[in-house]
């Protein structure tokens, strides 16, 4: 009997010496930082319409470095990479896509035409399309670091809408 309660209180003490263990106030836990795979571009049209109407809207879009498209076995851009967004939203045409990778000094980019299938045309600007790009080796691009250049927007009749503008109105890391 007496070997049984001299146990107990053996055990009863070790259970309370390991509860005191440990609360030294740091903590041994590393938090490493949340590293983003994919940004989300909105690209955005600016300027004044006037009486027109837009029925599609052509641009480059410049990539940085550690950005890239998704792409299909085939090499071309997957389907998934530019949708019509904004103004463009619901549009049944689907955009065309370019892609160039970078080469030595040259930085990569997507030729980027989208149209919207509203026969009477958009009559606003704002945002067209949303494309979703690749990230590696830890990039984290702002809206700054997509040039925009080449932009070409028509109306209905198909004729150029002069001052119109294109850019990157936001970029959404994920």
């Amino acid at each position: 009997m007496m070997k049984h309660i001299l146990l107990g209180i053996l055990l009863s003490f070790s259970l309370l010496i390991l509860a005191a263990c440990g609360g030294g106030g740091g903590s041994d836990v590393v938090l490493l930082p949340t590293v983003k795979t994919s940004a989300m571009v909105k690209v955005s049209l600016s300027g004044t319409l006037g009486t027109d109407a837009i029925a599609g809207a052509a641009f480059t879009l410049t990539l940085p470095a550690n950005v890239t498209p998704a792409l299909t076995t085939g090499g071309t851009v997957a389907t998934t990479v530019v949708t019509p967004s904004g103004t463009f939203a619901g549009s049944t045409i689907a955009p065309i896509v370019t892609y160039t990778p970078a080469t030595g000094a040259t930085p990569a980019t997507l030729q980027v035409v989208a149209a919207n299938s509203v026969p009477a045309g958009v009559t606003t600007v704002g945002e067209i399309v949303t494309i979703v790009l690749q990230l590696a080796n830890g990039a984290t691009p702002a809206a700054t670091d997509f040039p925009v250049s080449n932009v070409s927007v028509t109306n209905t009749l198909g004729d150029p809408i002069a001052g119109i503008s294109a850019s990157v109105s936001d970029v959404i890391l994920q």
